[in-house]
């Protein structure tokens, strides 16, 4: 297996293939029900699920199809240790995406009023949401003037048959939408459901390796290894992946605010109810019984998503400051997106401090990076530990610095909206490397116990 997957459908008989996939045929509710399911799926580090009868519409659901680095690599066609270094190729060579003339996601066609939101199975999670939400959504726009395209993930509430609450927080899509407003002219948006992980990642892929105006549909062709095909939509012209399950097409209104929330974010805690941007859909069209793809929010399967994306512009930001950079690891415990752990082929006294502002450099959210040796794996976190315990002095090795702009899910966060960001430099004064050989017993990397371990 040595080739990416060309849509959801491929990606869940792969999945299926390797036994990493189930199929849940009873009826479930798509209120709190199902996610019920999946969370305690998630939490058993079980497979992905491709529920079949989802709701009064018998709707079906894909959930976890990204939830572990194993199934992102099957997705990929690479090794799960290769993960990072693939994803940086794309960011470097990324593949221009092609339009073609007509796409499966087109295969069914509803506008106007024939477009309800309420005949797809959209999810309620938590028990105090505010309703159903969309959490998997692919938005694009391109900016009015520029003509710079951006894909991006935003929570967004039903509110309606034709009518979601988005969060826009100010990051690319933002600034799009204030040039829209600036014109006093709606934002023309196209909302993607259902795709394949060189599109889920390559939208959420973010810091300094994707600037505003890297088109997103470059980093999924490079992760491909092919163009993204890419069809014109049916009442705008902005350009959606032709095999996607579900696109809808609407439009964000300048100067216009409403009600969104409750909603537990990925952090665990509850976001309450706060004016934010209306999306008018004025069309659905979708393939023949398609998936619609769910996503619980603080699951693994959405940390992956967030913090994935973050390795590869983080390894590629840091080895740009430093050489030597082996492998990052964002961390699961700090939400895939706080904690970082950075293996270094030291050279110089000094290259573990410098990795440690490198990598806040390259990303602002983070509040933690360990530094260790090239021979201590970042994804064991034992033996990172054992690092810490055995090489770092807090009075030597300790980077501190206050005052930096935090994430709003930091509940220490100070008035101003600052927090304090703390380095560790774990890794052995070169005086030592010479002398101080790790201890191995011969051989034992290469026994396989099913040999000796027999009943």
């Amino acid at each position: 297996m040595n080739t990416a997957v060309g849509s959801l459908r491929e990606q869940i008989a792969r999945l299926r293939d390797l036994g990493a996939l189930r199929t849940v045929e009873r009826p479930v509710s798509p209120v709190h029900e199902l996610a019920a399911v999946a969370q305690r799926c998630d939490v058993e580090n079980g497979p992905a699920l491709l529920f079949t009868d989802v709701g009064e519409h018998s709707g079906r659901v894909v959930i976890g199809t990204d939830g572990t680095r194993g199934r992102v690599a099957a997705a990929l066609g690479v090794a799960a240790g290769a993960l990072t270094e693939r994803y940086a190729r794309a960011l470097i060579d990324p593949i221009r995406p092609v339009e073609v003339d007509a796409g499966s996601v087109h295969e069914n066609v509803r506008i106007g009023g024939d477009a309800d939101l309420t005949e797809l199975p959209i999810l309620t999670h938590f028990e105090h949401d505010g309703g159903p939400y969309l959490t998997s959504g692919i938005v694009t726009a391109v900016h009015p003037q520029t003509g710079e395209r951006n894909l991006s993930y935003h929570r967004m509430q039903v509110k309606g048959p034709r009518e979601l609450r988005m969060v826009i927080v100010p990051r690319h899509l933002h600034r799009i939408y204030e040039a829209y407003e600036a014109m006093d002219r709606p934002m023309p948006v196209s909302i993607v459901l259902g795709v394949d992980t060189p599109l889920r990642f390559a939208a959420g892929t973010s810091g300094s390796a994707v600037p505003f105006g890297f088109d997103e549909y470059g980093i999924a062709g490079g992760l491909r290894g092919r163009g993204e095909e890419l069809v014109r939509g049916i009442t705008n012209d902005l350009l959606v992946p032709a095999h996607a399950e579900i696109v809808l097409e609407g439009y964000v209104p300048a100067h216009e605010r409403a009600d969104e929330g409750p909603f537990a974010e990925f952090a665990g805690y509850y976001k309450g109810v706060t004016p934010r941007h209306v999306v008018r859909i004025v069309a659905i069209t979708h393939r023949h019984d398609p998936v619609y793809q769910g996503l619980i929010s603080g699951s693994t399967e959405q940390l992956l998503l967030m913090g994935l994306p973050n390795e590869p512009a983080m390894l590629t930001a840091v080895r740009g400051g430093i050489a030597g950079v082996r492998a990052i690891n964002v961390t699961q415990g700090g939400l895939h997106k706080f904690h970082v752990i950075v293996s270094v082929d030291k050279q110089h006294e000094g290259d573990g401090k410098d990795a440690i502002v490198a990598a806040f450099a390259a990303h602002r959210d983070v509040k933690l990076v360990v530094v260790v040796d090239h021979d201590v794996d970042p994804f064991d976190q034992v033996a990172v530990e054992r690092a810490v315990a055995t090489w770092f002095r807090a009075d030597e090795d300790l980077v501190v610095i206050t005052g930096g702009k935090g994430n709003p899910v930091d509940k220490l966060l100070t008035a101003a909206g600052t927090t304090t960001r703390m380095g560790m430099d774990a890794t052995a004064p070169l005086a030592h490397t010479s002398t101080d050989a790790r201890a191995e017993i011969p051989g034992a990397a290469q026994i396989d116990l099913a040999d000796w371990l027999i009943d």
